[in-house]
């Protein structure tokens, strides 16, 4: 009885971190429109100020990975304090927007 109890309580916390790893997609337009659209653009066909790439052609693993390196200064430029208050859900979410926004 105890390992029937062990693996549903391993089932129930492999669906919760599957829903924890999916970007809430309302959640990160908010902050996109926020914080990213007046330099990326409203649709993040924008290279901000003139330097980054377009991110609406990025995937969700570099987007998430560019606003880290953002956030740690390993990538310096005028966005990064905008990205040091972001939690690794705000950036999962985000990028899950950006995706919504590929042509």
């Amino acid at each position: 009885m105890k390992i029937y109890s062990t693996i549903l309580s391993l089932i129930a916390l492999s669906a919760i971190s599957s829903v924890h790893a999916e970007g809430n997609i309302e959640h990160g337009q908010k902050i996109f429109n926020r914080s990213c659209a007046l330099c990326h653009g409203k649709q993040a066909e924008k290279s901000a100020m003139g330097q980054s790439q377009i991110i609406n052609t990025f995937n969700e693993e570099k987007i998430i990975s560019s606003l880290q390196d953002r956030k740690s200064g390993k990538i310096e430029g005028p966005g990064n304090r905008v990205k040091e208050g972001l939690s690794e859900q705000d950036m999962q979410d985000v990028a899950s927007y950006i995706q919504t926004l590929k042509q």
